[in-house]
């Protein structure tokens, strides 16, 4: 984690002493949070609204992070922006969080700072506070990060709502991460002319954007009828929302798939295709379902939350997914997302 050999080490700061420190740089309690860190449990009493949504997420490392690549500050901001994005997917506002570390005694005492120093600095920008966690003694680096929040309004939005006929849309744009990643691993190598290109979708990957006002917004307008966040790839994801509504199917328009710029270049290198980049995961965009009638607003929240909102194909009453390729339909199939107990390894 450091090769700064003679630097401290969380051994030599004690457990107690990390909290101690931790506590004193969080500011006071406050809104619907009573008391955080310093007592046998937080006191969290929100304004009533629609309920509370608890999502959690743990990270081991050399399965869901390489520290060889992965900056302290990188791995302690995206331990928060995943479960930022699943409370987005279901629209709702993020309130209190619960940080868990797993720690080697060898960790370095400024390789703690800069990860919690990240992960409270996302915090504050989502009005998120630290409640509480627990710290242990570990052979290897796990983070386990809870998340609570305010449910909409009206109600979440789930997976299972879409039917046939429905738009299917996709927020920013594709396969930027999985691109990065196999660039941070030395899976893929980049041509010197694509620096700019490299640089971008690195940090798409190690620093990915929680759609959490989009969310919101959509949630608002009662327009979408199914949602959640590409975790395991838009073609596994799309997938998960498809059986929950029903067993649907969808159609996906290749030609529409939203690419940056730099995954475009990538692509017109022949350096990846579509169906790769659909079955990449962790780019946690929001990927959603809308009734056609509802287009034109949902084309106003993509202006008021300055993030492109793509029409990519339409749900279908038939079972399985299919890709539109010069005018042709083929059936996608065998490009599954991430499956944690049948991949080795990050």
């Amino acid at each position: 984690m450091s090769h700064e050999k003679n630097s401290p080490t969380i051994a030599d700061w004690g457990e107690f002493g990390f909290i101690e420190a931790l506590g004193a740089s969080l500011p006071e309690a406050s809104g619907g949070l009573k008391l955080g860190l310093g007592d046998d449990a937080a006191w969290w009493a929100p304004a009533q609204r629609n309920g509370i949504l608890t999502t959690t997420d743990m990270l081991v490392e050399g399965v869901h992070f390489d520290l060889s690549y992965t900056s302290a500050a990188d791995l302690g901001y995206k331990s928060l922006a995943v479960n930022l994005s699943d409370l987005a997917a279901m629209g709702g506002s993020p309130s209190c969080v619960y940080l868990s570390l797993a720690l080697p005694v060898q960790t370095k005492k400024t390789w703690l700072e800069k990860f919690v120093d990240a992960f409270l600095l996302l915090a504050k920008e989502h009005g998120v506070q630290l409640a509480g966690g627990d710290t242990v003694k570990a052979g290897e680096l796990v983070i386990s990060v809870t998340l609570s929040g305010l449910a909409p309004a009206g109600n979440p939005i789930l997976r299972s709502g879409a039917s046939a006929g429905d738009d299917l849309y996709l927020s920013a744009t594709l396969g930027d991460s999985f691109l990065g990643l196999q660039l941070l691993s030395g899976r893929m190598s980049s041509p010197a002319a694509l620096k700019e290109s490299t640089t971008f979708l690195q940090t798409r990957h190690l620093r990915p954007s929680p759609r959490v006002a989009l969310g919101e917004m959509l949630a608002a307008s009662g327009a979408v009828t199914a949602m959640l966040d590409v975790s395991d790839g838009v073609f596994s994801d799309l997938g998960h929302l498809l059986t929950a509504s029903g067993g649907l199917g969808a159609e996906i328009d290749c030609v529409g798939l939203p690419l940056s710029v730099a995954a475009r270049h990538f692509l017109e290198a022949n350096l990846v295709d579509y169906e790769t980049l659909l079955a990449g995961g962790e780019d946690y965009e929001l990927l959603f379902t809308a009734p056609p009638e509802r287009r034109l607003e949902i084309e106003s929240i993509a202006v008021n939350a300055a993030v492109n909102l793509t029409r990519i194909g339409r749900v279908t009453a038939e079972t399985g997914i299919y890709m539109l390729v010069d005018g042709s339909l083929r059936a996608l199939g065998g490009r599954g997302g991430y499956d944690h107990f049948q991949h080795q390894g990050c």
